[in-house]
């Protein structure tokens, strides 16, 4: 697999997959969730790839890709 991050092939494709499923998702989001909800989850989800390996540019990246979906 063509890996830029360096990951073993097997967690950079699982990463991808789950970027591709949620990307896919298309039921309508909830219009009365505050924003800081929003921007809470995204904390989360960008520390979630901290913590497996990611550095922080990687993270950062990634999280663009999901929330741009």
């Amino acid at each position: 697999m063509n890996n830029p991050f360096g990951l073993p092939d097997e967690l950079f494709g699982a990463i991808l997959a789950s970027a591709i499923t949620e990307g896919m998702n298309t039921a309508a989001p909830k219009q009365d969730v505050p924003p800081e909800d929003g921007a809470t989850a995204a904390k989360k989800i960008y520390d979630s790839y901290v913590k497996a390996g990611f550095n922080e540019v990687q993270a950062f990246e990634l999280l663009k890709l999901v929330l741009s979906k």
